[in-house]
């Protein structure tokens, strides 16, 4: 082999390596990562009711912003009986919604229309698990999480 073929193998083999890894999330299989945060709402006007403590938000988060097609919450206990429970919440996209990192259970997600024309996000029960599934196009991204005490209604 001659000098000038091995310093192309070389380069053809370096070229490789920095294609590699500039685009190596190219190469994984994606799955969009949720997290779930529960905060409780403060009334905007008025003292505090400590008797009565302001029911909690459930914020889902994404880490990024991607573009959905569907969101879904479906409580575990249903889960467990029926691979095809009824979500409590299911929202879809038909066209290009915007991206997204962050919504609020039961708010409406711009682009997002639900999958039953005129249905509403049914409210959390206390002390129950659910678990959120996302989707934007083929990737998809799940998380189970358990509401507290006090009941968390739709808006």
């Amino acid at each position: 082999m001659s000098a000038k073929n091995v310093f192309l193998i070389a380069l053809l083999a370096l070229v490789g390596v920095v294609y590699y890894y500039e685009y190596r999330d190219s190469f994984r299989n994606r799955e969009i990562k949720v997290y779930v945060t529960m905060r409780p709402k403060i009334p905007m006007r008025g003292p505090l009711d400590v008797e009565h403590p302001p029911e909690d938000m459930v914020v889902f988060g994404l880490g990024t912003e991607f573009k959905l097609t569907g969101v879904e919450v479906v409580s575990m206990g249903a889960l467990q009986t029926n691979k095809l429970a009824p979500p409590v919440w299911n929202l879809v996209s038909e066209s290009n919604s915007p991206p997204t990192s962050t919504f609020v259970y039961g708010e409406r997600i711009p682009g997002m229309h639900p999958r039953n024309k005129g249905s509403v996000a049914d409210p959390l029960l206390p002390n129950t698990d659910y678990r959120i599934t996302v989707h934007a196009g083929s990737l998809q991204g799940h998380y189970d999480f358990k509401t507290r005490g006090e009941s968390v209604p739709a808006e």
